[in-house]
């Protein structure tokens, strides 16, 4: 009996043997797919193997998490105690969204090798998307302690910006702006830190703009780059400038020069005002035509971030000099017209500072336009009737007219158009028309 029951525990032991080695080889193979099909027999393999088994699952396309998490909690159920298998574990609960539980598994592999990079890079990841931005900081402060990695000194950063420790995160952004490489990753994301940092809190577009400046010596072709040089040149006074990269844009826009996110918009933050209560942010309508005539519309956003209001304007025709442009001016339910001696953003901006009085309520231009439409039609009607000089001794009927706006500073222009009606000399006697025949 006692041969029996050893011949049969051999056998136990040889058949276990041979399928741990034949599943350790396929894995050296990576042949996931045939060691994932010795997941009916987890109950039978050995705790190594339902960790292999585990490990198969995550290793195909897509991922199956909650397979992989079933072999490793049996193989914990059959008593193997393994950092690897913890550490496994804790990627198969993180996938499956269970923060804690990776955590826990990553304080159990913490207990076997303390201190471990990566070990602690996984738990403060965790910690930090699981909101506990202390501990995050606190095991991120102790990997720059421990080690020369990248990622946890500009994490300290990040979360110091989320803490609003602006003092303390500029200093950190300076060093790390010396610490990291040019051009890489993380001296880009440091780089795009400080732009925004000097910018928004600090106010200082000088500095924000040398930060912007040195990202574009390594990415030039940056559209978001090109937008806040854009921006800061104006942000600090330099119109012509900014008039320019302005243009650039529209340029690379017309050449199909931009992502495809600013042909979705139609339009670009062309300018940006600080306010009391808050700010403006104007943009620049890179097809206006499409979008009812809008070339320039200002947002005015409170300080909570809502937009509370907006203003826009357009050119159209002069209709009495095809010469000139006039800005139609959309402020709340008026409409106000006003010539456009400047075409560009310049223009666009002292809409807002132009009295009330220097506008031409549009009713105005429409009627003079009308009443010029009607005289035309009865001169031409008297000219084809061969009387050529009538159109000398027509008048406008005064009762009708109606004289544009002129600011307080012009002077009534001089020269007529050739088209519009002259008054008749004053006399009591019929005007000769004998001449004209």
């Amino acid at each position: 009996m006692k041969t029996k029951l050893f011949v049969l525990m051999m056998f136990c032991f040889t058949v276990s043997w041979g399928q741990s080695s034949y599943i350790g080889r396929l894995w050296n193979t990576k042949s996931y797919e045939k060691i994932v099909e010795y997941s009916t027999k987890g109950d039978q393999l050995s705790g190594r193997d339902n960790m292999t088994v585990g490990r198969a699952f995550m290793a195909l396309d897509p991922r199956k998490p909650q397979r992989a998490l079933y072999h490793y909690d049996l193989a914990i159920k059959k008593r193997m105690n393994s950092e690897d298998l913890y550490y496994f574990r804790s990627e198969a609960n993180y996938e499956l969204g269970n923060r804690q539980a990776a955590l826990d598994d990553l304080e159990k592999c913490l207990e076997f090798r303390k201190n471990h990079q990566k070990y602690l890079l996984f738990k403060g990841l965790i910690e930090y998307e699981m909101g506990r931005r202390d501990a995050a900081y606190k095991t991120y402060f102790a990997l720059t302690e421990l080690y020369d990695k990248q990622t946890p000194f500009y994490m300290l950063v990040v979360i110091n910006l989320e803490r609003e420790k602006y003092y303390k995160a500029q200093q950190q952004i300076e060093a790390n702006m010396l610490r990291f490489e040019k051009g890489k990753d993380f001296w880009r994301m440091t780089a795009e830190q400080q732009v925004d940092l000097e910018w928004r809190v600090f106010k200082d577009y000088p500095k924000s703009m040398k930060a912007q400046r040195a990202l574009l010596e390594f990415f030039p072709e940056s559209a978001p780059y090109l937008v806040n040089e854009l921006v800061l040149y104006r942000l600090q006074g330099m119109e012509a400038e900014g008039q320019l990269a302005e243009d650039q844009l529209q340029e690379r826009y017309n050449t199909n020069g931009l992502p495809l996110e600013f042909y979705k918009k139609g339009r670009v933050l062309v300018a940006e005002t600080n306010r009391t209560n808050g700010t403006t942010e104007d943009y620049r309508t890179f097809r206006p035509n499409l979008f009812e005539n809008t070339k320039y519309t200002r947002f005015f956003i409170s300080n909570g971030g809502s937009v509370v209001g907006k203003q826009w304007a357009g050119l159209i025709p002069h209709p009495q000099d095809s010469t000139k442009r006039l800005w139609e001016f959309n402020r709340g339910s008026d409409v106000l017209w006003i010539e456009a001696l400047d075409t560009n953003y310049a223009g666009f901006n002292s809409l807002f500072e132009t009295p009330d009085s220097a506008f031409i309520p549009p009713m105005n231009i429409q009627v003079m336009d009308s009443l010029e439409v009607q005289i035309d039609g009865i001169v031409q009607e008297l000219e084809d009737a061969g009387l050529d000089s009538v159109s000398q001794n027509i008048k406008a009927p005064e009762e009708h007219m109606m004289e544009p706006a002129i600011m307080p500073t012009e002077e009534a222009p001089m020269d007529m158009p050739m088209e519009m009606p002259m008054e008749a000399p004053n006399s009591s006697a019929p005007a000769d028309t004998s001449s004209s025949r």
